[in-house]
């Protein structure tokens, strides 16, 4: 199968928010990069839903930035947790220094 992202991946937990027009939810990252990022989450929002996420990074202030989710896995397997993942969008420069310090 064809690896289509554009950043390298790595395992990062990291506490998040997740906020949607449905409500917000608390998540934890099973993987992070400077595109992207996959919150485990029993009730993953359907796939092209726009969300606000904080990203609560140790050492760091919270970041907040906005995505839309790419794709959904709703049941859990021993590879991965349901959850789903998020391409950031509209990040800025000083946000994504956050990340990128984090994933380095």
């Amino acid at each position: 199968m064809e690896n289509r992202r554009k950043h390298d991946r790595i395992g990062k937990e990291v506490k998040s928010e997740v906020h949607t027009d449905e409500g917000m939810t608390f998540s934890t990252s099973q993987d992070l990069s400077q595109g992207g990022i996959y919150i485990s989450t029993p009730e993953p929002v359907e796939a092209g839903s726009p969300v606000d996420l904080t990203l609560d990074i140790k050492g760091e202030e919270p970041v907040h930035v906005k995505g839309i989710v790419r794709w959904i896995k709703s049941e859990e397997d021993t590879s991965k947790k349901a959850g789903m993942g998020i391409e950031f969008i509209d990040i800025s420069d000083s946000q994504l220094m956050i990340i990128k310090k984090i994933i380095t």
